[in-house]
C-alpha cells in the first residue's frame, strides 16, 4: 500500500503513437514530501478497517539512499571514483582494494563485491584479447608453413614475438606507465610487425641454402647480408612512433602505451633477431642434420642386413 502511494500503483498503459503511456494513481506531490502525512496514512487491514502507519508501525528517521540499486535482484551499492592520473592509476588502486581492504570489508559484513564499469570491460576485452591473440597466432604459423613448406623454420621465426612482448613490458617500466588494453592492443600489432625482420632473415638463408651454400656459411651470411634492410625497416617504425612516447596532450595520453607496446618491442626484438635467431637456426638445422644422419644409418645397417642374410 506504501509503495503504491509513494511510487504509484499502475491503472492503465495506452498507445499514443509510438510510444506507450502508463497511467497511474499516486498521492499528490504535497502529501508525499511531509513526514507528518506518512505518520497519518491509513492502512487497510485484512479484516477490513483502516488505521494509521503510525498505529502499525515504528517509525524513524535515519539517512538513507536516493535510490536503492539492485544486482541479480540483491540490494546494491555502486561505488565509483575518478583517478588522478598523475599521482596514481586505476589498476594500481583496483590491486591494493582486492589485496587488503575488500577482503576484509567482505569478511566483516557477509557482503559481495564485484568490479563493474571500465574494469569489467576491460576483463572482457582481455579475455576475447587472448581468444584473438591465439588465433592470430596460429593464423601467422599455418601462413608461414605455407610460404616456407616447413614445420620448424616458422616455429624459428615466430621466437621474435616473445622477444616484442618483453620489449614492450620493459618499455612500460622504463616509462612509468602501467599495461592497459591499449598496451595489450599494440602487442597484438606488434606481433605482425616483429615477424617480419626474422622472415627477411629466413627467406635470405634459405636462398643461400638453395643456391648451394652450407648451412653454417649461409647463415653468418644471410644475417650480415639483411643487417641494413632489417635496421632500416625497424629505425623508420620507431622514428616515426617515437614522437608520440613524448607527446603530453590529453587526446595524445590513452595512444601512448600502445606506440610504447610497439616501439620499444620492435627495437628489443630487432637486436635479438640478428643476435639469437641465427642462433636458433644453427640449432635447428644442426638437429635437423643429425636426424638426417641417424634415419640414413639405420637404412644402410637394415640394407647391409638384408645383403648378408643367406
Amino acid at each position: 500500500q506504501l509503495r503504491a502511494a509513494y511510487d504509484g500503483a499502475l491503472v492503465q498503459i495506452f498507445q499514443e503513437g509510438e510510444d506507450e503511456i502508463e497511467v497511474r494513481a499516486i498521492l499528490p506531490d504535497s502529501e508525499r514530501r511531509a513526514l507528518s502525512r506518512l505518520e497519518a496514512f491509513s492502512v487497510v487491514l485484512a479484516n477490513g478497517n483502516s488505521v494509521p502507519l503510525k498505529t502499525v508501525a515504528t517509525l524513524s528517521a535515519r539517512q538513507g539512499f536516493e535510490a536503492l540499486r539492485h544486482s541479480d535482484a540483491k540490494l546494491a551499492v555502486r561505488i565509483s571514483a575518478d583517478v588522478e592520473r598523475a599521482h596514481n592509476s586505476s589498476n594500481t588502486i583496483l590491486n591494493d582494494l582486492q589485496a587488503g581492504y575488500l577482503p576484509a570489508l567482505m569478511a566483516r559484513y557477509q557482503i559481495q563485491v564485484s568490479l563493474e564499469g571500465r574494469a569489467a570491460e576491460q576483463a572482457a576485452t582481455m579475455a576475447d584479447m587472448k581468444r584473438g591473440g591465439l588465433i592470430a597466432l596460429a593464423l601467422i604459423y599455418i601462413i608461414l608453413v605455407a610460404s616456407f613448406s616447413s614445420y620448424s623454420r616458422p616455429l624459428v621465426i615466430m621466437m621474435a614475438i616473445p622477444f616484442g612482448f618483453i620489449g614492450a613490458v620493459v618499455g612500460h617500466y622504463l616509462l612509468n606507465i602501467d599495461l592497459t588494453i591499449l598496451s595489450m592492443f599494440g602487442v597484438i600489432g606488434l606481433s605482425g610487425i616483429v615477424v617480419n625482420d626474422a622472415i627477411i632473415l629466413i627467406a635470405t638463408y634459405q636462398e643461400l641454402r638453395n643456391g648451394g651454400m652450407p648451412s653454417a656459411a649461409a647463415i653468418p651470411a644471410a644475417a650480415t647480408s639483411r643487417l641494413r634492410a632489417v635496421l632500416l625497416t625497424s629505425l623508420t617504425t620507431i622514428a616515426g612512433l617515437a614522437p608520440l612516447l613524448f607527446e603530453t596532450s590529453v587526446q595524445a595520453q590513452f595512444l601512448i602505451p600502445m606506440a610504447a607496446s610497439i616501439v620499444f618491442g620492435i627495437a628489443f626484438s630487432t637486436v635479438l633477431v640478428l643476435l639469437v635467431i641465427p642462433a636458433i637456426l644453427s640449432l635447428t638445422e644442426s638437429l635437423s642434420a643429425r636426424v638426417k644422419n641417424s634415419n640414413r644409418s639405420a637404412v644402410a645397417a637394415t640394407a647391409s642386413a638384408i645383403e648378408s642374410d643367406p
